[in-house]
């Protein structure tokens, strides 16, 4: 049998051998090229991390616009392609996986924008005027990972760029959020949520509407099933309906049931409150039936009722709202990326000014 023999490697939409990649900036973990036909290409040396080097390859090619980048559909708007068993060492693609002793296991990962794939049949397109060619020197080039405790790290820092660049593309991504909901600390809690709802919008909006569906009802389980963990689990819910009501709003009225577990109660307002903020006209008709919340016993209660019935436009319970006025216990309420310790006497004045 003869064997394949080594070879410079060459980009597989144009077929003209490529450079060998660099390290970009300080970071010896990117490691980048380009094409003289536009692609990009990001070297992963195990060949176990293709969606670290996917991403790398992506956001460089939209010229580090992390925003444009998570937008794009694969096949509509960019291409991909793999050469393996590449070795970084020799820059040669080792077909039979063994070089001088070395197993290589090796990829570049290929990824070409739309503007600019014809190439390979002589019809080459000028480049979208938004892509330039990018340094790889740069030092600002963020790196991304998938691993667990990368992704807490995203989270806990507030930067769910590169977690939304990643959604649908990184199948771990879904669970090593779910991880995060247990988490002990509240924020990390609260910031899981809010990312994990806008990757399932992304996820769904793509077509995979069935799996997060499924994700909402693993959810609902919990939090109904009193020997289950459910801590997150009100917070992802809500985050999830709210980024795609569309999708998603048939889950509503699980959610108002659970209005009537003294239990659960605070919860399910506040989750209620979150959805509404998205789209109110779900409960818009349910605002009398929250009247009588405003005198619960429990200050979370009350407090959460003020929030709904705010986002709900009820303006004509402000009566109602405003005999809370001096209520001077606090609850805790998630704002953009922090939870903030507030008086129901704060709240009273919030939703007075605004219905």
């Amino acid at each position: 049998m003869t064997k394949e023999i080594v070879k410079i490697p060459a980009c597989p939409f144009c077929g003209s051998n490529i450079e060998k990649p660099e390290i970009s900036g300080d970071d010896p973990d990117i490691i980048l090229g380009r094409c003289s036909c536009g692609a990009i290409y990001a070297c992963d040396e195990s060949g176990k991390n293709m969606g670290v080097a996917f991403i790398e390859a992506l956001v460089m090619a939209c010229n580090k616009d992390w925003d444009m980048a998570w937008e794009l559909s694969e096949d509509k708007d960019f291409k991909t392609e793999i050469v393996e068993h590449y070795d970084l060492i020799s820059h040669l693609v080792v077909p039979e996986g063994v070089l001088d002793k070395r197993r290589i296991a090796g990829a570049l990962f290929f990824v070409k924008l739309a503007a600019t794939l014809d190439i390979k049949e002589g019809k080459q397109k000028e480049a979208n005027a938004k892509i330039s060619t990018p340094s790889f020197k740069e030092k600002d080039y963020p790196a991304i990972r998938l691993s667990k405790k990368e992704v807490e790290d995203l989270i806990a820092s507030y930067n769910f760029r590169p977690i939304l660049a990643l959604a649908g593309r990184d199948k771990r991504l879904i669970k090593n959020l779910q991880r995060l909901l247990y988490s002990a600390d509240p924020l990390i809690r609260a910031r899981t949520a809010e990312v994990l709802g806008r990757v399932c919008a992304i996820i769904s909006k793509s077509g995979s509407a069935q799996q997060i569906s499924r994700l909402i009802q693993t959810l609902l389980y919990s939090i109904v099933d009193t020997a289950a963990f459910s801590l997150g689990a009100f917070e992802a819910i809500a985050e999830i309906i709210a980024n795609a009501p569309e999708l998603f709003e048939r889950y509503v009225p699980y959610l108002y049931q659970l209005l009537s577990e003294k239990s659960r109660r605070a919860k399910a307002l506040m989750a209620l409150a979150r959805i509404s903020e998205a789209k109110p006209e779900l409960l818009r008709g349910r605002a009398f039936y929250l009247l009588r919340f405003l005198n619960d016993d429990d200050p979370e209660v009350r407090g959460y009722t003020i929030i709904l019935l705010q986002r709900l436009g009820a303006s004509e319970l402000k009566e109602d709202i405003a005999k809370l006025k001096g209520d001077m216990n606090e609850i805790s309420v998630y704002e953009n990326g922090d939870i903030l310790m507030k008086t129901i006497d704060e709240l009273v004045s919030k939703a007075l000014n605004r219905l």
